[in-house]
This record gives C-alpha cells, sequence and structure tokens, in this order.
C-alpha cells in the first residue's frame, strides 16, 4: 500500500506563510493498493489537488470514504474534477446522520444558494452507501469500519492488504465519564466506569499492531483540557493508543488551524519528550505533512 497526504489541517484551510511546512489543506488521504485499488479518506480541500493527478490519467473506479460530514471533511468535494468526468465512477461511502444519509448530506452542500453547480447535475457515475460498522473487501483491501467518540456519527477505517495495516481514526476523542457523580449513584457511576473502560478498549482493538496509524490529535496538552468534549484528542491521547495497541507508526494528523508552522515543530518536540517519558521502545512518530508518500 502507498499512502499520499493531500490535506492535512483540521476544522479550516489555513493557506499562507506560516503553513507552509506543514500544509493548510484540509484532511484528504490518498490510499493505492498493490493492485491498483484506489481508496480515499475524506474529501476536505486536499481533495481538489488530488483530483487535478487523478483526471489526468486514465478513469479508474473510485472509494471515497468519509470519515463523517463535518464541514471540513466535504467541503473539497464539489471541486473534485473526477465527478464532473462521465468516464469516471465514484463511490462515496460514510456514516448516516439520523434522519439523512449520506447522498442528502453531500447533496446538500451542492445546492444553488452554496454552488453554482448541483449534485444532480455531476457527470461521473456517482452511488453513495451509508455505513455501519462492517467489513468490505475492495480488490485485495480488506476496510473494517469503527464508530469513534465525536459529536456525529464518525468512523475510523481499518485496511489490510497481505500482511499490512493502516488506519485512519477520523475525529476521535477518548470517551470519559462527563456525568457529575452528584448525580448518580456508587453503582450508577461504576456501570458509566465500566461502559467508558469498554469503548476506549474497544478503540484499542481495532488499531492494534497497525503498521500505520493516522491518528487525529488536534491539541496540545495546554489546549486540550479547555476544550473536553468537543470530539478531539490531544497529542498524547494519540501516543498512549499507539503505544496500548502497538502500533508500529504513528502520524499526528488533524493539525489545529491557529497550529503555525513554527507551533507544529514544538508540538512534535514536545511528542518525542511525551513519548521518552513513557520509556517505551518501538514507535516512530511522524507528523503528517501535505504532499508526504509513504509505503506501508
Amino acid at each position: 500500500m502507498k499512502v499520499s497526504f493531500w490535506g492535512v489541517r483540521g476544522s479550516i484551510p489555513t493557506p499562507g506563510e506560516s503553513t507552509v511546512q506543514y500544509g493548510g489543506n484540509t484532511s484528504c488521504i490518498e490510499l493505492d493498493g498493490d493492485d491498483g485499488t484506489l481508496l480515499i479518506f475524506d474529501a476536505g480541500t486536499g481533495i481538489r489537488l488530488l483530483g487535478g493527478k487523478l483526471a489526468s490519467k486514465p478513469p479508474v473506479d473510485i472509494h471515497l470514504f468519509l470519515s463523517h460530514t463535518h464541514w471540513d471533511h466535504i467541503h473539497g468535494f464539489p471541486f473534485f474534477i473526477p465527478a464532473f468526468i462521465p468516464s469516471f465512477n465514484i463511490t462515496i461511502y460514510g456514516p448516516p446522520h439520523y434522519d439523512k444519509g449520506v447522498k442528502e448530506i453531500m447533496s446538500q452542500q451542492m445546492v444553488y444558494s452554496y454552488f453554482p453547480v448541483t449534485a444532480s447535475e455531476l457527470q461521473a457515475k456517482i452511488t453513495y452507501r451509508d455505513l455501519k460498522e462492517e467489513t468490505l473487501t475492495i480488490g485485495g483491501l480488506k476496510i473494517t469500519t469503527k464508530l469513534m467518540n465525536h459529536p456525529v456519527s464518525c468512523y475510523a477505517y481499518r485496511v489490510t492488504e497481505g500482511d499490512k495495516t493502516f488506519i485512519y481514526t477520523g475525529d476521535n476523542e477518548p470517551y470519559y465519564n462527563f456525568i457529575s457523580t452528584s448525580n448518580t449513584t456508587e453503582l450508577e457511576t461504576l456501570e458509566i466506569e465500566a461502559i467508558v473502560k469498554e469503548q476506549n478498549n474497544r478503540n484499542i482493538e481495532f488499531v492494534r499492531e497497525a503498521n500505520m496509524l493516522v491518528a487525529e490529535a488536534q491539541y496540545t496538552e495546554e489546549e486540550y483540557p479547555t476544550k473536553i468534549g468537543w470530539g478531539h484528542s490531544s497529542t498524547r491521547h494519540a501516543i498512549e493508543l499507539a503505544i496500548k495497541a502497538n502500533v508500529k507508526h504513528l502520524f499526528i494528523f488533524h493539525h489545529d488551524p491557529a497550529h503555525t508552522d513554527e507551533m507544529m515543530t514544538r508540538l512534535y518536540e514536545q511528542a518525542l519528550q511525551i513519548y521518552s517519558e513513557m520509556q517505551h521502545t518501538g514507535l516512530k512518530i511522524s507528523i503528517a505533512t501535505e504532499g508526504q508518500e509513504i509505503i506501508v
């Protein structure tokens, strides 16, 4: 498998001199299987550049997996050139949200009030599939989904090809007990804590033994306490998850829009310091960078 980062930023695009090193486009990852199967994870603004590359080559079947449908993970799709070319087949997978399926959500951002071309006017053959926790096989790739902790339904994806495994968490925050103990009995508190532990353990097992883990880690340790409950992780959260699951290579992803290149470099240094304090060996840590290509 080859993994390419086309967008690594979270929340909103951040073009400018202060983000050129790590990149300012929002979430988009390309995964190319050894048999030519093409997967794309999320359709942030990075997908526009990827679309330009794909449009210049013979048409391929495109499988676009959305972690969730928050704006920063879908707002690049209206600018995805293959969607306008009749010879392309595009399947869009993702979690439905309450009474809305993926097709309706994706189409709503392309009404004339927001964009000059509607979804019904796209020329590619586009199909939609609402996902649940399940396993799919596309070409030589096995893709397993896992519901994560975020304010809207959000999936992580585990992709296996042969003996190699790639994982993308999407947006995710560790589970906590946010219910005040003053409002619950001791037994209720114990039951809640057991559920929280079970859910966090499920996440660990989902990413276990991954060769490459792209983990959302938007905040530094100092920033996270004021962001609790927002659905995002800190650098320490991502490192702890990788260690507990015996991951080989961790990529910190979904960089905060306020984090300049200078801040991202300091964040990386902080991540290495956190890791050294844990007295663990065998985990490689990197900062996801736009334009980076990795062979898994």
